[in-house]
């Protein structure tokens, strides 16, 4: 394969397979619920605040959306390996075009590598602290098997190696300082913490619900959305830009996950996923050859710029 000038060689990474805990995971409604504090966290890197808030129609069309970004990422997780691999390399092609100037006036790209790296690396925060609150803390080895799935899919996102924290520890002082010394109360941010901002939410393409009965659903839901998203925001990020959360919201939240644990618990294990998921779970055991990781040539090689 020709290399050009703006492109570089990287070897081909390992798809995670059916039998991963981040198959179990990244596919999970659990999960999900930790996505809203995640989204914050990424736009308050200046540079993903510049570019979502230029390129992207959260505001206005949210629904779209959320469904293109579980059409783009989600099968880098839940595909055949080949498939995979182009999800990864998609997923980093389309990120070639977020560019432009902010309003101070400096450049940015959606590639520059702290800022595209920084997307990823918000996902095992979310991911550990899941467990903790809405089930139970993985055992150290769990973890670290954890920890290596997580590299493992940032590689298949186009990330580096040398942009990705090399062990745990590294990461939890990259993390932290990402948050102490780089992240900003943005535009974005500041729109995505309104405390009416879940309240005006647009039907979904297509309800039928009536408008009445919408914003009935919105008194009730948006308030749950801005609560859990408070709730589930890292400690150090509340301290820093002085988010309220008492005692009492704590108790709050204490109680709804050990309500959800229950939920959880008496929910069968196919229905915890999205549809995404499970349609990827069943493909596994009707074609289980097909996943079979060894597919792909020991040390093969893409083009990527």
């Amino acid at each position: 394969m020709t290399q050009t000038a703006t492109q570089t060689q990287r070897e081909i990474p390992q798809p995670l397979g059916p039998d991963s805990y981040t198959w179990q995971d990244f596919g999970s409604w659990r999960f999900h619920l930790m996505l809203p504090q995640a989204f914050v966290l990424q736009v308050a890197h200046p540079i993903i605040d510049a570019g979502v808030g230029e390129h992207s129609v959260y505001k206005t069309d949210p629904w779209g959306r959320a469904k293109r970004s579980t059409e783009l990422l989600w099968p880098i997780v839940y595909a055949r390996p080949q498939k995979a691999i182009e999800m990864g390399i998609k997923l980093r092609d389309l990120h070639r075009s977020i560019k432009g100037v902010d309003k101070q006036g400096n450049k940015y790209f959606a590639l520059d590598p702290e800022a595209y790296s920084w997307v990823h690396i918000t996902g095992y925060d979310a991911t550990i602290r899941m467990h903790e609150m809405l089930g139970k803390s993985p055992t150290t080895e769990q973890r670290h098997a954890m920890f290596v799935e997580w590299r493992q899919l940032g590689k298949m996102m186009g990330i580096r190696d040398q942009d990705l924290p090399a062990t745990e520890s590294d990461y939890w002082d990259y993390f932290h300082g990402i948050i102490r010394d780089r992240l900003e109360w943005g535009e974005v941010v500041q729109d995505l913490m309104r405390p009416d901002h879940y309240l005006d939410i647009p039907k979904p393409p297509g309800s039928r619900i009536p408008d009445g009965a919408w914003r009935l659903i919105l008194a009730v839901m948006g308030r749950f959305m801005r609560f859990n998203l408070r709730a589930t925001l890292p400690h150090p990020f509340r301290e820093k830009f002085q988010i309220p959360w008492s005692k009492t919201d704590q108790r709050l939240f204490r109680a709804w996950c050990g309500v959800y644990r229950v939920l959880h618990a008496l929910t069968p294990k196919s229905l915890r996923l999205i549809p995404l998921a499970r349609r990827a779970y069943r493909d596994a055991r009707q074609h289980p050859e097909a996943y079979h990781i060894n597919t792909i040539p020991e040390g093969a090689r893409y083009d990527i710029g």
